[in-house]
């Protein structure tokens, strides 16, 4: 009876402990396609991460060429200290803070178009039990609006 109840006290500790990390996990982390909203094209992988101040960034970890095109390795039409830098490791998304006041929505985020240099003011809503990403990115003082999707991979 010892080594019975030794057996099932394993087994319930270790359930316990692998459901509480499982809802601690943050769906926003890891790893995504996107896909652009122009061509329909998934041109990168990224991996999104957040800092100890709660703050996610999302940095380019694989790239594809557009359709009929040459891969694009630097960001040519990036300005500053951006300018020509390699694609991979480059921030596309920085600043993006949890909504406190809707779930699962993120707000207060900067997107870099790579393609062409420019930025926009962005948030994100996961949908879909977390496997999408819908990323807002106005251009700042105009109306001008990109809603892109990106894919969960891990």
């Amino acid at each position: 009876m010892g080594i019975r109840f030794l057996s099932r006290t394993v087994f319930i500790t270790t359930l316990l402990c692998s459901t509480y990390s499982l809802a601690n996990t943050d769906p926003l982390i890891g790893k995504w396609k996107t896909v652009d909203d122009r061509t329909g094209h998934s041109l990168a992988d990224v991996i999104i991460s957040k800092n100890q101040h709660n703050v996610y960034s999302a940095q380019v970890i694989e790239i594809r060429p557009l359709s009929g095109k040459e891969k694009l390795t630097t960001c040519q039409k990036c300005t500053g200290h951006l300018k020509n830098q390699p694609m991979i490791g480059l921030t596309i998304l920085s600043g993006l803070k949890k909504n406190p006041e809707k779930h699962n929505e993120y707000i207060e985020g900067k997107f870099l178009d790579p393609l062409s240099g420019q930025y926009y003011v962005s948030e994100a809503h996961l949908v879909q039990e977390a496997r999408y990403l819908q990323v807002r990115a106005q251009e700042a003082g105009s109306s001008n609006v990109r809603l892109m999707t990106w894919i969960k991979v891990q």
